[in-house]
């Protein structure tokens, strides 16, 4: 067998030899040039291309080979614009829609590009005929102020999509279409910070490997779909700051990969869908500012990987359930502005991993339960004020958490001090020693009792 070294050679000659044969297609290439002019002014693109753009690529194409009319050609495989070192959009730049007719293009950003506040530009795409044939994976369309119209319809022939991204473009406006449920490839779908109205399309539910689905900060309005829960792939989930109504459907508890889901800034109402808390992996739950008005729900307690909990001016009364305490994965509770009566648990002192606690603007009464250490471990993320019941009895300990110093150390109403006297009052009055037990200091507690 010859040595490895003298093949090396032969391999040099065949890569030679295939680069010589990945010249761009001329057609492919006028197109390409077309796009660059009615888009960018940076330079002269023409001048730039040379004999083959892909020779050298400048910043925001991306070139990859393929087979062509039985020969390797290079071809244009991504598009960047808006971003430096990306090109620049020219304030008169019009929607790229001829790139959509280069046969490979794979993916296309247009980030920070149409801005120009003395003009708008249309978002377009081409007739659905001539997108039946695109190969698009990525289509991102972010941050263009100036970039006006609504979703286009023909969205729904880039069947070959798995991400699409339309987000930060204010004047996108009008309802998502019915067709996007055809996007059967898809896998991300960002929607987000537009001015989208409109129901929340049921037919997001045949999306059914979705992994993440942000609508967040639009105008959506109705209840939330059922039929999301389709939607067995889903991660993420963000239908924040709309104006959805209603519940959280029964059928979320379906939802067994989620581990983020944002329902804050709705009018959301009632209570979590019985076996919410089977949604083992769901490490984020942010609901603030929703009018729910039910207590709060103890079975959330058992999501042990949760790592935020914000449920913020909701409505929400009783209790602080005990079982928080078994949340050894929090990070963050933010449970402010609700009506919120009674102790604070005294374990939350155990949740080694919190660094945010904020329980103001509530009706909690008692001594704060805190030892130094967690107390330390919180530093200035810990707020109790508006809860004029609460206090401290060392503000050396406590220096600035939003609370008072209880009025006198010795008629201290903590949980533990209740349960001693307590016991000693059922020992001495069965022993028929009430003249003892006024003469004893901790009579004085049972004065804190009886008051």
């Amino acid at each position: 067998m010859a040595p490895a070294s003298s093949s090396l050679p032969v391999l040099l000659c065949l890569l030679f030899s295939s680069l010589a044969a990945a010249a761009m297609d001329a057609a492919e290439t006028e197109t390409l040039l077309r796009v660059m002019e009615a888009v960018s002014s940076d330079r002269d693109w023409r001048s730039a291309a040379g004999a083959d753009p892909c020779s050298s690529p400048w910043p925001g194409l991306e070139c990859k080979p393929a087979q062509s009319g039985g020969a390797t050609r290079m071809h244009v495989a991504r598009l960047d614009f808006g971003v430096l070192p990306n090109p620049t959009c020219k304030d008169t730049a019009t929607f790229p829609l001829g790139a959509f007719a280069l046969p490979h293009l794979r993916a296309l950003f247009i980030v920070d590009c149409f801005k120009n506040p003395d003009a708008t530009t249309a978002f377009t795409l081409p007739p659905a005929s001539n997108l039946s044939a695109s190969r698009l994976q990525q289509f991102s369309i972010h941050s263009n102020p100036s970039l006006s119209g609504t979703l286009p319809p023909q969205l729904a022939s880039l069947s070959s999509l798995q991400v699409l991204t339309v987000s930060q473009n204010a004047l996108i406006r009008g309802e998502v279409p019915q067709g996007i449920g055809e996007l059967k490839n898809l896998v991300h779908l960002d929607l987000s910070y537009n001015s989208l109205t409109g129901p929340i399309p049921s037919r997001l539910g045949d999306l059914r490997g979705l992994v993440g689905l942000d609508l967040s900060y639009n105008s959506f309005s109705g209840p939330i779909p059922s039929r999301l829960c389709e939607l067995t792939q889903l991660q993420k989930l963000d239908l924040s700051s709309n104006n959805l109504t209603g519940g959280v459907p029964g059928t979320f508890t379906r939802l067994k990969s989620l581990t983020f889901l944002a329902l804050s800034n709705n009018g959301l109402r009632g209570r979590l869908p019985t076996g919410f808390s089977g949604l083992r992996d769901l490490q984020y739950l942010i609901m603030e500012n929703n009018p729910m008005g039910v207590p709060l729900p103890s079975e959330l307690g058992n999501m042990a990987r949760l790592q935020e909990l914000r449920l913020a001016n909701s409505g929400c009364s009783g209790s602080i359930p005990e079982t928080f305490s078994l949340l050894s994965s929090l990070t963050t509770l933010s449970l402010e502005n609700n009506n919120l009566t009674g102790r604070i648990p005294a374990g939350l002192s155990r949740l080694k991993r919190m660094y945010h606690l904020n329980l103001s603007k509530n009706g909690l009464d008692g001594v704060v339960p805190f030892d130094g250490a967690f107390l330390r471990q919180l530093g200035r993320n810990l707020d109790l004020s508006g809860n004029p019941g609460l206090c401290v009895t060392d503000r050396a300990v406590v220096p600035d958490v939003g609370v008072g110093v209880c009025p006198d150390r010795v008629c201290v109403r903590s949980a533990a001090a209740e349960s001693s006297v307590r016991r000693l009052i059922k020992g001495e009055v069965t022993r028929g020693l009430w003249p003892r037990l006024l003469l004893r200091p901790a009579s004085v507690a049972l004065c804190c009792l009886l008051l």
